[in-house]
């Protein structure tokens, strides 16, 4: 390396504060001497912002997006460290290290030389090269430039700044920076290390280096790192709101891109409206509430609902306009999902209890949690007290690892045991939970002071006189017609007992209509009798 005195490093320091005074401010990274980094040696060496020229990252900026973070990461999955740039003429060495709860400091016994002395550009190593190796210790790793002796303490340089040789008579003591982490514009999961040697002049009170960051720069591909991976909110609409947080604190990334609108109660192309335009459903159906059901007509809603454009809305909320998450109850506009807990492993979007992750596919090496792509737990480790489930990918409860409920349909494993998915879950309106899902509530015509059935709900279970379960049978949806004016809907439609909400129906086959109805008629004439005969 080129080492300059101190004062050239301090002139160039004051013009780039100059520099950066007129510019755009920057995320920059401040030695404890108040020294930004980096720097441009303008030494004749190959700089940072050459190499990532070279290699195609235009989007990527050599002062605002150098970071200290993320300092650690995980090998549990193949990954591959290539030696990009080397600008020095020492022939160091590049290590690792494990991660140890409460580190401070970290010694040369601590590093497991991974790149050898004097390895050429090119050079390549790979995740298994950590995982086999005996001294690994399962958790998170650091990487470390060897340095040759008579350096500053003697100690190496870590990618964990805090466990680097402090500066105690700097303006503000600290640790000094030695290596830079980029992330990859164009490569996913993939991150730029790179390190300034700082064999001679670094002190305990001064840098004394040329601060290029060019002498050795790894490029990782594959490497999952902490504090990363995580739902977050991007800020945007619709289905491009959910994100996944950077590791290092580098913000939110979009996890879904916006695509064209289709009837499934999302936003699908993120503009804050919902299910929106004509042609989302087929056969003359229309979309309520992201399901494709037929049409109303007027005098067919419940109660005083009218039928508007084909749905059943509340009168109080004719002429009203909700935004893309609420919907209309007596007039006023409410979250669609307030006071709404769905079963476990479901979540509510528009107002519907949905599977987050039903029709989302996700790259190798990652799973879908909550509805976002996560990196799969068997190439990150899980938190204490939870497991890696290989098959899904996901971290579960440890005391779930041998529990096999998927013979019980309708429940999940909490705490060791198979619970039914639906305690403590509270339904959208005009739903009932059944079998694990907030499914529409079963509709009941109106047979005489005491209900007959169910009808509407495939498991619905006839009643004798004294309400008791008498057995199961289908029952579909009303068809309108030999009730009373009441009970009398549109084909395919049943109402929403409640009234609560825009839409009321639930769709039955056409071709199951006349036997649903002929169901209907005798499970009411056989409770009017069982009445009778009891008196």
């Amino acid at each position: 390396m080129n080492v300059r005195s101190l004062r050239a490093q301090l002139a160039s320091a004051s013009l780039l504060a100059l520099s950066l005074a007129s510019a755009p401010a920057h995320a920059i990274v401040t030695q404890p001497n108040g020294l930004v980094v980096p720097l441009n040696s303008m030494n004749g060496e190959t700089q940072i912002f050459t190499l990532f020229a070279m290699r195609g990252e235009t989007g990527l900026d050599w002062q605002a997006d150098g970071n200290r973070t993320p300092a650690t990461f995980s090998p549990l999955c193949d990954f591959r460290a290539t030696l990009v740039l080397r600008q020095t003429a020492s022939s160091l060495g590049v290590g690792w290290y494990n991660v140890r709860p409460g580190m401070t400091t970290i010694a040369m016994s601590d590093i497991i030389e991974i790149v050898p002395t004097g390895s050429p550009v090119g050079t390549v190593i790979t995740g298994a090269n950590i995982r086999t190796n005996p001294n690994y210790m399962g958790g998170q790793i650091g990487f470390a430039l060897l340095r040759a002796s008579g350096g500053f303490d003697g100690r190496p340089y870590a990618t964990q700044a805090e466990l680097n040789p402090q500066c105690t008579g700097c303006t503000t003591p600290g640790p000094w920076v030695m290596s830079l982490i980029y992330p990859s514009r164009i490569t996913p999961n993939a991150f730029y290390v790179a390190f300034e040697d700082g064999n001679v002049g670094t002190t305990n009170t001064s840098f004394q280096n040329d601060g290029d960051y060019n002498d050795y720069v790894f490029f990782f591909e594959g490497l999952q790192c902490s504090g990363g991976g995580e739902p977050c909110d991007t800020g945007m609409m619709g289905v491009c709101r959910a994100g996944l947080t950077q590791c290092g604190g580098m913000g939110c990334r979009q996890s879904t891109m916006p695509s064209p609108e289709v009837c499934d109660g999302l936003d699908n192309n993120c503009n804050g409206m919902t299910d929106e335009g004509s042609g989302l459903c087929m056969g003359g159906n229309v979309c309520d509430r992201g399901r494709c059901v037929p049409p109303c007509v007027e005098g067919a809603c419940f109660g005083t609902d009218r039928c508007i454009n084909g749905l059943c809305v509340e009168a109080a909320c004719v002429g009203m306009t909700c935004g893309a998450d609420e919907r209309c109850v007596g007039g006023t506009c409410r979250g669609a999902c307030d006071g709404v807990t769905c079963p476990a492993g479901r979540v509510c979007r528009a107002g519907a209890c949905v599977d987050p992750c039903a029709g989302v596919m996700c790259p190798s090496g990652q799973a879908c949690n909550a509805g976002v792509c996560r990196t799969s737990c068997a190439c990150a480790s899980c938190p204490s007290g939870q497991s890696c489930n290989a098959g899904s990918g996901l971290c579960i409860e440890s005391s779930c690892a041998m529990v096999d409920c998927s013979s019980m349909p309708g429940t999940v494993c909490r705490a060791g045991t198979c619970v039914d998915r639906c305690a403590g879950a509270t339904c959208p309106a005009g739903q009932v939970c059944r079998m694990g899902e907030c499914v529409t509530a079963p509709s009941m015509p109106d047979a005489g002071p005491e209900p007959a059935m169910e009808a509407g709900a495939s498991d619905a279970s006839t009643t004798d006189a004294n309400g008791n379960d008498s057995g199961t049978m289908d029952g579909g949806a009303t068809d309108g017609g030999a009730m009373d004016g009441a009970a009398r809907r549109d084909a395919g439609s049943s109402p929403t007992p409640t009234g609560e909400g825009c839409g009321c129906r639930a769709p039955a086959a056409p071709s199951q209509r006349g036997i649903t109805w002929a169901l209907i008629v005798a499970a009411t004439v056989l409770a009017s009798r069982k009445r009778r005969a009891s008196r």
